[in-house]
């Protein structure tokens, strides 16, 4: 069974952790290419203004968003580009900063050639007991899941040609980070799983590339405050009704 392609999404300056995480995709047999990530303290105005659209940020999130989550964002969106540029019929996107357990390579093998239609396959979650809506399980001691509300991260995800598609029509420009996005699944018509426990995990103690870019942009005005507390409330609402009826895929051993 072929193994579907690795797109890992590393800084130039990153050649540690390239280098780290491309001997355990060798050691693992899975074929992969690097993605050169967009540094966001590098950015122009006019660089930042063609993608991120500070009138939605206002609307749709708690805070403007930093330069390194801008030039996170625009690095996912070269991913996603690559997978519909290249007409894969599904990708494995990773960032660099995280270990992978084995069961990985055989998870998204199986996934590639199942059944029904799926958009992402998330291989993260920080929460030690997400809520389940569904499961069906894909491997010794693994489910794929249906949660409530989709983990945050955007450590590792398997994306269909589809689900590239849809990201890209609905993420002309953006407001929030791409893992919010995502989150708000009903805006791009998204079928997100996720298989938990996680097979990926954030590498112990390690320093983030968004934050040796700098602090994000938190703004503590009233305003920001009571809409924040808004929008939580407004999504919540949307995740107690907008609910994922599309069945689970069957899953090919």
């Amino acid at each position: 069974m072929a193994t579907p392609l690795t797109l890992v999404i590393n800084l130039d300056k990153s050649q540690q952790r390239l280098s780290r995480i491309s001997a355990r995709l060798d050691e693992l047999k899975m074929p992969f290419e690097r993605v050169a990530a967009t540094y966001g303290a590098d950015l122009n105005d006019r660089q930042l203004k063609a993608v991120y659209s500070e009138s939605l940020n206002a609307k749709s999130y708690r805070r403007p968003l930093s330069r390194a989550e801008i030039g996170c964002y625009m690095s996912h969106l070269k991913a996603w580009q690559t997978i519909v540029d290249r007409e894969l019929a599904c990708a494995l996107v990773i960032e660099d900063d995280l270990v992978i357990d084995a069961p990985l390579k055989d998870f998204i093998e199986s996934l590639s050639h199942s059944t029904d239609s799926w958009d992402i396959v998330k291989f993260y979650c920080r929460k030690k007991n997400p809520k389940v809506i569904s499961r069906t399980a894909i491997g010794s001691g693994y489910d794929l899941c249906r949660f409530q509300k989709i983990p945050i991260g955007n450590l590792a995800q398997l994306i269909t040609l589809e689900g590239a598609k849809k990201l890209l029509a609905a993420r002309q420009t953006f407001g929030r980070p791409a893992d919010d996005d995502i989150q708000h699944w009903w805006e791009a018509d998204l079928n997100v799983l996720s298989v938990f426990p996680p097979v990926v995990h954030v590498i112990p103690n390690a320093t983030s590339d968004i934050e040796q870019q700098g602090a994000r942009k938190e703004k503590r005005q009233n305003f920001r405050l009571w809409h924040g507390a808004f929008l939580r409330a407004k999504y919540e609402y949307r995740l107690r009704t907008e609910l994922q009826k599309a069945p689970l895929p069957k899953l090919v051993d």
